[in-house]
C-alpha cells in the first residue's frame, strides 16, 4: 500500500480526449490494475454503501437521467446550470474534507484514501471513486441549500454536474436571480465554477429539456427528432444485418442501437416495443 501511495500518481494513465461542444476537451483518464483493486474496494465498501439523498441523481444505482427528467415535468419555469470541469475542479483538499468529515476516519487514512484516489492533486474523471465524490463533494452545504428552494416551493436536483431548479408556479426576475446567486455561491464554496455558456432558464411556453428530455408535459417525453433518430439508426440496422451480420462492427452498431431502443421504450412504450421487435429479428449471430 505506501508503495502505491507514494507512487499513486504513476499509476493513472490518460485514456481518451473528446472535444466538447464549447471547444474544450474532456479527459478520461483509467488506472492500473493494482490501484484499480483498491478504488474498487474503496467503492463497494465506502461509497456505494452511502445513503445518498434523493436530489442526487447521477451515477448512483437505481437513478438516471430519466428520472432527473421525471422529476421536472410540468412546470411553470426550470433553471438550468452546469459546473465547468467538475471532476479536475475537486481538489484533493476537498476528498480529504469528504473522508474526515463525513465518513469520520482519521487524518491518516483521510490522507492515504485522498491520495490514492486523485490525480496531481485533483479528481479525474474515468476512475471508479470519482462519481461518488463528485456526489459528496457538497455534502455539508448543499443539503441547507435544497432545504432554502424546497421552503420556496422550489425542486432542486443535481446530475454529478448538472443542476436544475424548477417551479409549479410562475417566478419573479428577483426570485430567478436569488436562485442563480445562491447556486453560484454553493459552487464557489468548493472552488467549482458554473459554465455560463449552458446556463438556461426555460419558461413554460418553451421547449423543456433536461438531458434532452422534454418534460413539458405530465410525463417526460423524447422530441420527435430524436425519435426518429432511433428510427433510423433501427433500419441501419437492418440494412447491415444483410451485409455482415457476424462482425464486430455489426455488434457494436447492434448493442449502442438496443440501448437508445430501451431508452425510448421507457418514455414511448408502444413505439418502443415495436422496435425491439425489429432488432431482435435482427440479432448477431455468434
Amino acid at each position: 500500500m505506501d508503495e502505491l501511495y507514494i507512487q499513486s500518481n504513476s499509476f493513472f494513465f490518460l485514456a481518451g480526449k473528446k472535444r466538447k461542444s464549447d471547444g474544450s476537451y474532456r479527459y478520461t483518464y483509467d488506472v492500473a490494475k493494482n490501484l484499480k483493486i483498491i478504488h474498487e474496494k474503496i467503492c463497494s465498501k465506502f461509497l456505494r454503501i452511502v445513503n445518498y439523498p434523493p436530489y442526487l441523481l447521477g451515477s448512483l444505482r437505481g437513478r438516471d437521467y430519466l428520472d432527473n427528467a421525471s422529476i421536472h415535468t410540468s412546470k411553470k419555469v426550470l433553471i438550468k446550470e452546469d459546473i465547468t470541469n467538475f471532476f479536475p475542479s475537486i481538489s484533493k483538499k476537498i476528498v480529504y474534507q469528504i473522508w474526515i468529515s463525513f465518513f469520520k476516519f482519521s487524518h491518516e487514512v483521510s490522507e492515504y484514501l485522498s491520495e490514492l484516489i486523485t490525480y496531481n492533486g485533483y479528481l479525474v474523471q474515468g476512475a471508479k471513486p470519482s462519481s461518488y465524490i463528485c456526489n459528496l463533494a457538497l455534502w455539508n452545504r448543499e443539503a441547507e441549500l435544497v432545504s432554502y428552494f424546497t421552503s420556496k416551493g422550489y425542486t432542486y436536483t443535481r446530475y454529478v454536474d448538472d443542476i436544475i431548479v424548477s417551479s409549479k408556479k410562475i417566478i419573479s426576475l428577483k426570485e430567478k436571480t436569488d436562485i442563480i446567486h445562491r447556486i453560484y455561491s454553493l459552487l464557489g464554496s468548493i472552488g467549482a465554477k458554473p459554465n455560463r455558456k449552458k446556463h438556461k432558464i426555460m419558461p413554460r411556453d418553451s421547449e423543456q429539456l433536461v438531458h434532452n428530455i422534454n418534460t413539458n408535459r405530465d410525463t417526460p417525453t423524447l422530441p420527435k427528432k430524436t425519435r426518429a433518430k432511433i428510427k433510423s439508426a433501427v433500419y441501419q440496422c437492418e440494412r447491415e444485418y444483410i451485409k455482415r451480420p457476424n462482425s464486430k462492427l455489426y455488434l457494436n452498431l447492434y448493442n449502442s442501437t438496443f440501448g437508445r431502443v430501451n431508452m425510448l421504450k421507457r418514455l414511448h412504450f408502444k413505439e418502443g416495443s415495436l422496435l425491439e421487435q425489429r432488432l431482435k429479428k435482427i440479432k448477431p449471430i455468434d
